[in-house]
């Protein structure tokens, strides 16, 4: 057979591969699975049990309650003492201290071709986290290395033939979060900040592990840069606990039906991709006012983890985004909801000041076309306030 065509089929093969795995939502919004992170947490699943634990994965703990975690642990786990995870093991233990946290991991991971490949699908930015050398010291060396290790450890213990193997539950997993993301909302988010991507991008994390109790699931927001330009995508793992069964195959629920939270998730995290950027600009505003966050506010936000004015404030025109996204959409129930939800639940208590002053904004886009250009106006208002006008919003 002609070398041409070898190569053809191989290419093909390998689009077929990776397809299954992916679901488009809109023309511009996909969800998928991508087997870089599964990877990953595999081989963090096995180097915890020398190293004891990095973030959620921990030695002592077996996660029954995700059906693919504790399956996955168990088939790996006759690699936990092989050359590559000691290696990997002795990497992330370094990495630990420094960076506290695994998604500069995957974040990095992202721009590297599917393994066994090696190389990049895209050029990583400059300002990628894992090249801060201030914030994360010698992270991009470390990050570097385990990344070939983790190609070895997908090709020595045959990763994508697990994946492969185990298709049916990655593809429930993302039936089941498919029905839930809220794409209808996606253009009512836009027409609020004035302000449209490329694309959208949502990866299921089936096999990251998360501590076991009701309402346990973590999910974070990247903004990927690609060939059309950036693009906001929300990383999450299962939310729901699943009875444990004997079989992978058994599995009828995947960990991802829970509609409330994967709705939340959809605006909240996107919604970040709107307002992070911003703020950038607005840093002397914001250290301006830092004396509103008072102790009382920080005390009364705590639940919430915010300890600074920063994300305090982050988390505020976030959260209000949502609150009138709702308002745009004529979704009177949802915005009620949130309403309560953000203001009274959670102790955004600055929200209503924000949405009063956010109503000259909505009135007149040829003035304001965007959330930027009213963030000056905002920033005034917020000024006009005092550390005791603060804590009279507080009510216990």
């Amino acid at each position: 057979m002609p070398k041409s065509i070898l190569t053809f089929i191989a290419f093909f093969l390998s689009l077929v591969i990776h397809a299954q795995y992916e679901k488009q939502l809109s023309k511009n919004i996909s969800l998928s699975i991508n087997e870089n992170f599964e990877t990953y947490f595999f081989a963090e699943e096995l180097a915890v049990e020398h190293i004891g634990y990095y973030v959620f994965s921990n030695k002592d703990s077996h996660y029954d309650h995700q059906p693919l975690v504790s399956h996955a642990a168990a088939h790996f786990m006759k690699w936990k003492d092989s050359d590559v995870i000691l290696k990997i093991a002795a990497v992330l233990g370094k990495l630990r201290p420094i960076l506290n946290d695994n998604s500069q991991i995957l974040e990095y991971l992202w721009y590297c071709k599917s393994f066994p490949e090696t190389g990049f699908k895209y050029s990583v930015p400059k300002d990628i986290a894992i090249k801060d050398p201030v914030k994360y010291p010698n992270a991009e060396v470390l990050v570097q290395e385990l990344t070939e290790l983790l190609n070895d450890f997908y090709k020595q213990a045959q990763v994508g033939e697990y994946i492969r193997q185990n298709k049916n539950y990655y593809q429930g997993a993302i039936e089941e979060a498919a029905k839930d993301i809220a794409v209808k909302s996606i253009p009512f988010e836009e027409k609020w900040y004035g302000k449209k991507f490329p694309g959208y991008i949502f990866i299921l994390m089936p096999g990251m592990p998360i501590t076991e109790g009701e309402d346990n699931y973590r999910a974070f927001g990247i903004q990927f840069e690609t060939p059309k330009g950036k693009m906001p995508s929300m990383v999450f793992s299962s939310s729901v606990m699943i009875p444990k069964k004997e079989n992978l195959s058994d599995y009828k629920q995947f960990g991802f039906d829970n509609k409330e939270v994967t709705k939340f998730l959809t605006v909240h995290e996107l919604g970040h991709s709107f307002v992070n950027p911003l703020l950038y600009d607005f840093k002397k505003e914001i250290d301006r006012d830092t004396i509103l966050f008072t102790p009382k506010f920080k005390k009364h936000l705590e639940n919430s983890y915010i300890n600074n004015w920063d994300n305090c404030i982050t988390e505020h025109f976030v959260r209000l985004g949502e609150i009138r996204t709702a308002k745009l959409m004529n979704d009177k129930t949802e915005e009620e909801r949130l309403r309560k939800e953000h203001t009274v639940t959670m102790g955004f208590v600055l929200l209503p000041f924000l949405e009063n002053h956010i109503l000259q904004y909505e009135s007149d886009r040829k003035k304001y076309p965007d959330f930027r250009s009213f963030l000056p106006v905002l920033f005034k208002s917020l000024d006009t306030l005092k550390p005791e006008d603060i804590d009279r919003m507080i009510v216990n």
